[in-house]
């Protein structure tokens, strides 16, 4: 994708040498978006919350109930959650976005309060569960939201977009269990979600403050943007490498604790975290890589695929190996991240881009249910290394099932999107 922004503001007397030979950067040309900076900071606001929801009810439950309970609440969840993403999706399409955001905030907060009060009242875990469940699938798709505003104010620059919006994901995955697990140690257990409410409200306001360009009156088939094969197909891409991502997750902490180094656990998960914001910003930041050739999310998988290689291969010399081949393994887990958003956004039928996006979310949160039980399995049964050499294998498949097309045929959705 081309910086067309920046090129148009070049004075035609000066589209000489120098102005061929410069390449303008993707995120130069992407501060020149209206209101960038507010989108900016609202889809940083949005990403925290979610990040800090699953710890801070760990750590909660767990203090007036047992560590599994605690589990299952975080699992319950989670299942909330990705259950009623694409509803909550097609809700904002075809209504206004601010009552839907509202009622959604309101169903969250009511949440969490009454689950402290039974927490605190030591209830019986069903009801626990009950309002884990509610709590998650009450949850305000604002995150989800950003990638529809970032579809309509910078619709030429979606790829940059996207790697900023994945690069500010994988930050708040570091900053927020962080602050979670600070705020429930030094401050009190209710904190954090205290917390959670406060920053959930913020985002919820500020994007009801933003420019939302008007969408057709979506109608007609019940399964909206599952209708579309690529799009399917995008779904099963996303879903394989969420599972291998997270199997990296389970395994590395495993790996840790059998080669008695469990000190190292947290180190590794980081600079996963750190090499995965990395690669995200380096994508968005040249215009060539943003843009992108046909098969771009298959290479990207190819890629992350080798890295993940060579962390299976440095397994077998020592955890300070992992540790610093850790970062390299991450390089790709953003930017792919950041692919398979622009393609989704691509793919999304005209009026149906939330929903579309909540598809890819609850993909997420599918493909990490499932890299968590399976790869916790084989770690358990056939060792922590031969886990990790199944991760490139699972990137593998992804990039085979991802050879499609990144755009349906006569399926734009310029007029229809935010």
């Amino acid at each position: 994708m081309t910086s067309a922004s920046d090129e148009l503001t070049e004075p035609t007397g000066q589209q000489s040498e120098p102005a061929a030979h410069r390449t303008p950067s993707g995120y130069r040309a992407l501060r020149e978006v209206p209101g960038f900076w507010r989108i900016a900071a609202t889809g940083l606001l949005s990403k925290l919350p979610i990040s800090m929801t699953s710890l801070s009810l760990l750590l909660l439950i767990s203090r007036h109930h047992s560590y599994g309970v605690a589990g299952l609440a975080m699992s319950c969840a989670a299942i909330g959650q990705g259950l009623t993403a694409p509803l909550r999706g097609r809700l904002v399409d075809r209504c206004s976005h601010r009552p839907v955001l509202l009622c959604c905030l309101a169903g969250q907060v009511g949440a969490g309060t009454l689950l402290v009060v039974v927490v605190r009242e030591q209830g019986s875990p069903l009801r626990l569960l009950a309002l884990a469940t509610l709590l998650g699938a009450s949850a305000p798709p604002v995150a989800v939201m950003m990638r529809t505003v970032w579809q309509g104010a910078a619709t030429r620059l979606l790829g940059p977009a996207m790697a900023l919006d994945s690069a500010m994901t994988g930050a708040a995955l570091v900053v927020g269990p962080a602050l979670a697990g600070w705020l429930s140690v030094s401050v009190s257990p209710v904190a954090p979600l205290l917390v959670v409410a406060v920053l959930s409200a913020g985002a919820v306001g500020s994007l009801i403050g933003l420019p939302v360009t008007p969408r057709p009156v979506v109608r007609g088939h019940g399964a909206g943007p599952l209708r579309s094969a690529p799009l399917r197909r995008l779904l099963a891409v996303n879903g394989l490498f969420v599972c291998a991502v997270t199997g990296m997750d389970v395994v590395l902490p495993s790996y840790a604790r059998e080669h008695g180094a469990a000190a190292y656990a947290g180190w590794c998960l980081g600079a996963l975290s750190v090499g995965s914001v990395v690669g995200g910003l380096v994508l968005g930041a040249v215009p060539a890589l943003s843009g992108g050739p046909r098969h771009r999310i298959g290479v990207l998988l190819c890629v992350f695929a080798a890295g993940a290689g060579a962390l299976a291969c440095a397994a077998r010399v020592s955890p300070p190996v992992v540790l610093l081949v850790c970062p390299v393994a991450g390089l790709a887990i953003g930017s792919v991240f950041a692919a398979l958003r622009t393609a989704g956004g691509d793919l999304a039928p005209a009026g149906r881009v939330t929903e579309t996006m909540s598809w890819l979310s609850a993909l997420d949160l599918a493909g990490g249910a499932v890299g968590t039980a399976v790869f916790a399995q084989v770690a358990a049964g056939a060792g922590s290394g031969t886990a990790l050499a199944v991760v490139p294998g699972v990137a593998v498949l992804a990039a085979v099932v991802g050879r499609f097309p990144v755009r349906a045929p006569q399926a734009s959705h310029a007029s229809g999107s935010r």
